[in-house]
């Protein structure tokens, strides 16, 4: 993904270690497997679409996503988090870039 880096730690279960530049944006996406995370440093907002839910977290927060959840995230702060998958990791973009981008534009939604 554009302004991010993911370091794997561990293959199967996977388990990361993630950064990502301010102004980043994960577009809607899911994964096989559902996945822990908690915010070392900065900020990152996280619409769970699947749910219609969103999260704001900072450092310490702690989320669990469940396999197949649709989310987006973006990233407010330069931002770094550990993430440990229940399997191996693997991502399925359930919409391009600039649809992404347009959503988090025009959204209102979950806050």
């Amino acid at each position: 993904m554009p302004g991010g880096s993911m370091t794997i730690l561990r293959n199967d279960p996977t388990s990361a270690v993630v950064r990502f530049k301010a102004g980043s944006l994960e577009p809607a996406h899911h994964h096989t497997f559902g996945h822990d995370l908690i915010v070392s440093y900065g900020k990152k907002r996280v619409q769970n679409l699947t749910k219609k839910e969103a999260y704001e977290l900072g450092p310490g927060d702690f989320l669990y996503t469940p396999a197949g959840d649709l989310h987006r995230v973006q990233y407010l702060r330069d931002t770094e988090f550990f993430i440990k998958w229940d399997g191996h990791w693997d991502l399925f973009l359930d919409e391009d870039h600039s649809q992404a981008a347009s959503a988090v534009k025009d959204s209102k939604d979950f806050v």
